[in-house]
């Protein structure tokens, strides 16, 4: 299918779109409620059982991103130049999506049955999905910049895996200087390593796909992409109070950031979702209409 990158909005969104956009709302307002106020009251277990609602909320967004850029993907041809944009950005959901999955397992094992302790391992396989999905985030945004500019040469994914290796070289360097700082107090030195790098990729890639805000405007295929941008907001809080600033805040200062992070959290998944949803729906009416003005034979 040869669908043109020209994805500005023309028409109002379907009655679908905003009845999930409601949904969506909805959720996050679920989602703040529980989070803030631990309303479902079970006793010893109260903490493990309002986190549990508020992750199942989370883990509902984060499939109906990935199944919702699945679709897209679909849209294309494998021949086809954006196939490869689409693909490798859903890749990334699914990692994402099974890094959300594995941290409801790994909460049940290490917080609900080893009650009252509550010790995850610093490193887990969660986070080789959560660098999964990172890779590939990022890789589809190379594609996606190389479609735009028109790069010529064959794809060049070795200039890539260089971008990545200077990452993980800066990310190094700063875990360095966050070590002598004395930040992060309590951290390995390869949990700190991880603590320095998300929050190293979540900017990269929160300002690529910022860039392709601007280059796209409000165009159906550059909205998938605003996630990213609230994912770097709100792990950037999240970094904040990690390497100790709770520390410089007021507790209500604290409780108030750390409800938003998580809601901006939330919103990036939902955000995309939607976005997605549109994307397609755009698609298929521009296959319909085609359809309809075809010559009849």
């Amino acid at each position: 299918m040869n669908i043109s990158l020209e994805t500005r909005p023309g028409v109002k969104h379907s009655k679908r779109v905003w009845n999930w956009a409601l949904a969506a709302a909805l959720a996050l307002a679920a989602f703040g409620w529980v989070y803030y106020y631990e309303p479902l009251q079970t006793g010893a277990y109260s903490s493990y059982w309002n986190d549990k609602i508020t992750d199942a909320i989370t883990l509902l967004a984060v499939f109906a991103a990935a199944g919702l850029s699945l679709n897209l993907t679909r849209h294309y041809a494998p021949s086809e130049p954006p196939r490869r944009v689409w693909a490798t950005f859903t890749l990334g959901w699914w990692a994402w999506a099974a890094s959300e999955s594995l941290g409801f397992i790994y909460d049940y094992f290490y917080w609900y049955k080893s009650y009252p302790d509550y010790t995850v391992p610093e490193i887990t396989v969660m986070d080789a999905f959560w660098l999964l999905g990172y890779f590939f985030f990022g890789l589809s945004l190379y594609h996606q910049f190389r479609l735009i500019y028109r790069a010529k040469g064959g794809q060049k994914i070795a200039a890539y895996l260089l971008f990545i290796a200077a990452i993980l070289l800066a990310a190094f360097g700063l875990t360095r200087w966050a070590l002598d700082a004395g930040l992060g107090s309590g951290n390995t030195w390869e949990g700190m390593y991880l603590g320095i790098l998300y929050p190293v990729l979540d900017l990269l890639e929160g300002a690529a796909a910022l860039w392709l805000f601007f280059l796209f405007g409000l165009g159906y295929l550059g909205r998938p992409w605003w996630g990213l941008i609230l994912f770097a907001f709100a792990d950037g809080i999240a970094t904040f109070f990690w390497l100790g600033g709770y520390n410089w805040v007021s507790d209500q200062a604290y409780y108030t950031l750390d409800l938003l992070a998580n809601l901006i959290y939330l919103a990036g998944y939902a955000l995309t979702a939607l976005a997605l949803l549109a994307a397609h729906e755009h698609i298929e009416r521009g296959i319909t209409a085609e359809t309809q003005n075809a010559p009849q034979p």
